[in-house]
């Protein structure tokens, strides 16, 4: 009895977090707004999953975007100065493509400096998961939590997965939205330029060109017929 209730709970979780997960990507589809995309992700994913913090590697920018931790900006908080990317979780996911779960931040021995970093900001569990589309990779996701134990179901990681897999398809549609807001910008630009252009043009030069054009065009019409002229005029010998 006690295994089946066990197993309906489980299974009605299950369903509420790809109901979720619907959701989040139902309204991020035509999310183009950074902030509001993960202001999105927030409200979601805090009905079915716990983390008291989340923040974002931007490999553009070269810089993680803490989106939601209400110690990050304490004072003497902060990432060491002296410490290279390439030995931080976020830079090891997003360069190996593979999500790392870490449910007791105290007994990882990878990446001293993202660990002491977590330690700082009380965080006890973390979930970090590539952002990558077919077209780009775009850093990487990182899901933490200040209870321990957290991130160690294999389901959980995969669900998470997923949910890094709409981020990343929802950023790289808004990418692809402001390339073509900019592109559009420079023909608008250009098309300006170019009526600005022909506006300001002399019109008596312009006119002087044409009827230049005009006259050319009239004197070779009349030696052109001035030559048939005479070519028919000429005797014809007969054939014999």
């Amino acid at each position: 009895m006690v295994s089946a209730v066990r197993e309906t709970r489980e299974e009605q979780s299950l369903a509420a977090r790809y109901e979720s997960l619907i959701r989040l990507a139902d309204a991020v589809r035509q999310q183009h707004d950074a902030k509001e995309l993960f202001r999105l992700l927030i409200s979601e994913l805090s009905q079915v999953v716990q983390f008291d913090a989340i923040a974002q590697f931007d490999e553009a920018a070269n810089k993680v975007n803490w989106h939601l931790c209400d110690r990050c900006n304490q004072p003497g908080v902060g990432p060491p100065s002296d410490v290279a990317k390439e030995e931080t979780l976020a830079w090891w996911v997003y360069e190996h493509q593979e999500a790392v779960a870490i449910p007791l931040v105290e007994e990882e021995t990878r990446f001293p400096a993202t660990i002491q970093r977590l330690k700082e900001l009380g965080i006890e569990s973390v979930c970090a998961l590539p952002l990558t589309t077919v077209h780009r990779r775009l850093g990487s996701l990182i899901i933490a939590s200040e209870q321990r134990g957290r991130y160690s179901e294999e389901e959980e990681v995969r669900f998470l997965s997923l949910v890094a897999d709409q981020i990343a398809l929802a950023m790289d549609d808004a990418l692809n939205f402001q390339a073509s807001q900019r592109a559009k910008q420079r023909l608008e630009l250009l098309l300006d330029l170019t009526n600005h252009v022909v506006s300001n043009l002399d019109l008596r030069d312009l006119l002087r060109e044409i009827l230049a054009k005009e006259s050319f065009a009239r004197e070779w019409n009349r030696r052109l017929r001035n030559r048939l002229r005479l070519r028919s005029s000429k005797p014809v010998s007969p054939p014999f």
